[in-house]
C-alpha cells in the first residue's frame, strides 16, 4: 500500500519537475521574462500555503485512500490544463491549481508511512517515500526533450500531455492496490484548528518549520531554475535537463539511503552534513569546468531531496509529536514550508532579472544553506530539549 501511494508520489514529482525542464520552451513560446516564470513557477506553492494545513484534516476525515485519489485527479487536471495556455495568466492558473491537490500527497505519504510502520522500519518506509519526488523528476528530465521531445518538434505542450498521461497510471495503481487501506488507518474527526496552533508553538515544532521554510526556498529555488542555470553555461536544453537529472539521481540515491541511517543520534550531524555540501554546490554551478559542475549539481541536488524526509522524522519520533499528531504536524510542515516554496523561484527570478545573471541568486541560496547549517550545530539540541509552552 506504501508502494501505491509511492506511485502518486512519483506522478508529483514528474509533473513538477516538468515545468523546470521546459522553462527555456515555455518561455521562447509565451513570451516570458525571468520574473514572469519565476511567478509561475511558485504559483503552486503559494496556493499550497493555504491547502496544507486543511489538507491534514481533510485525509484524518475522509480516509487516506479516497483523499489521495481526489489528490491526483487535481493534480493530473492542473498538468494537462498547462498545454492549453498563451500567455502568462492562462499559464499561471493552471500551475496554481496543482497546490490544491499537492498537499494531500504530500501529507498522506507520511501518514501512511507513520501508521502502519514503527522504528527502523518506519525509517526504512520515510527513506522509500521520500525518494518518490526525486524518481518523477529524473524520468520528467530525462524523457521530457531528449525522448519525447524529437518526436513533437519540442513542442512543450505535447510534451507535457503526454508525461501527464503516463502519469495518470499512477492513479489506477494507487486504486488497485489501496482497497483495504481504509481499514488499516481509519478516518477520524482530525485535530482541531486550535490544535494546529498549539502543535507550532512547541518549540522544537517551531525550530523544524524555520528551517523547512529555508529548505524549500533554496530547494525549489534552485531546483526549479537549474535547467535554465545550466542553460546560461552554455549548455543546449537537451543537455541541460540531462545534467539536471543526473544531479536528480544523486540525490535520489542520497535520499534513499541517508534516512535510513539517521537515527536520533545520527540524524542531527548528517543533515548539517547535508546543508554543507548543498551550499558549497550551490556557489560552484556556473562552472565551466565540467569535473566541478558534475560535482556541483550533485552537491546541490542532495538537501533538495534529502531535508524534507529527515526534518520530517524529526516530528514523527519527537515525544511533543509522534504518530497521533502527524497528520497536524505535517500539515503545518508542508503549509508554512512553501512560504519558501513559493519566494524561493520568484527570488531567484527577480534577482537573475535584475543582475543579467544567476550568479547572485546562486550566492544567496548558498548562503542560506549555511546559515540553516548553523542553526542546527547552535540551536537544535536547546529547543529539542524544551517543554512545550
Amino acid at each position: 500500500m506504501l508502494l501505491g501511494a509511492w506511485g502518486v508520489y512519483i506522478a508529483f514529482g514528474a509533473l513538477i519537475a516538468l515545468n523546470g525542464a521546459l522553462v527555456p520552451l515555455i518561455r521562447a513560446d509565451l513570451g516570458l521574462s525571468l520574473s514572469q516564470m519565476g511567478v509561475i513557477l511558485g504559483a503552486w506553492q503559494f496556493v499550497y500555503i493555504a491547502t496544507a494545513i486543511p489538507s491534514g484534516r481533510f485525509i484524518d476525515w475522509i480516509g487516506v485512500r479516497l483523499a489521495i485519489t481526489i489528490s491526483a485527479i487535481i493534480m493530473l487536471s492542473s498538468a494537462a490544463l498547462r498545454a492549453t495556455a498563451t500567455g502568462f495568466w492562462s499559464l499561471l492558473v493552471p500551475v496554481a491549481a496543482f497546490g490544491l491537490g499537492a498537499p494531500i500527497i504530500s501529507v498522506g505519504a507520511p501518514k501512511v508511512a507513520a501508521s502502519l510502520f514503527e522504528g527502523s522500519d518506519r525509517r526504512k518506509a520515510v527513506a522509500l517515500y521520500g525518494t518518490a519526488p526525486g524518481v518523477g523528476g529524473v524520468l520528467a528530465l530525462v524523457t521530457s526533450t531528449n525522448v519525447i521531445g524529437p518526436f513533437v518538434d519540442d513542442s512543450w505542450k505535447a510534451i507535457t500531455l503526454i508525461i501527464t498521461a503516463v502519469a495518470s497510471v499512477a492513479l489506477v495503481v494507487w486504486l488497485v492496490v489501496s482497497k483495504d487501506l481504509d481499514g488499516l488507518i481509519a478516518p477520524g474527526g482530525g485535530p482541531n484548528f486550535a490544535d494546529y496552533f498549539a502543535l507550532a508553538r512547541r518549540p522544537v515544532v517551531s525550530f523544524v518549520l524555520t528551517m523547512a521554510i529555508l529548505g524549500f526556498f533554496t530547494g525549489h529555488g534552485i531546483g526549479q531554475w537549474l535547467v535554465a542555470i545550466l542553460s546560461e553555461s552554455g549548455w543546449s536544453n537537451d543537455e541541460a535537463t540531462i545534467w539536471a537529472a543526473g544531479g536528480t539521481f544523486v540525490g535520489l540515491v542520497a535520499a534513499f539511503t541517508v534516512p535510513r541511517f539517521a537515527d536520533a543520534r545520527r540524524r542531527q550531524p548528517l543533515l548539517m552534513g547535508v546543508l554543507l555540501i548543498g551550499a558549497l554546490g550551490a556557489v560552484m554551478l556556473l562552472a565551466t569546468n565540467t569535473v566541478v559542475l558534475a560535482f556541483a549539481i550533485g552537491a546541490a541536488a542532495i538537501p533538495r531531496v534529502v531535508v524534507m524526509p529527515l526534518l520530517v522524522m524529526m516530528l514523527m519520533d519527537h515525544k511533543d509529536v509522534g504518530p497521533a499528531n502527524i497528520a497536524a504536524a505535517t500539515g503545518l510542515f508542508f503549509s508554512l514550508s512553501q512560504i519558501g516554496g513559493v519566494t524561493g523561484p520568484a527570488v531567484t527570478g527577480a534577482l537573475a532579472d535584475s543582475t543579467g545573471s544567476f550568479q547572485t541568486p546562486l550566492f544567496v541560496h548558498g548562503a542560506v544553506l549555511l546559515a540553516m547549517a548553523a542553526g542546527l550545530a547552535f540551536g537544535y539540541n536547546r529547543v529539542a530539549a524544551s517543554r512545550p509552552s
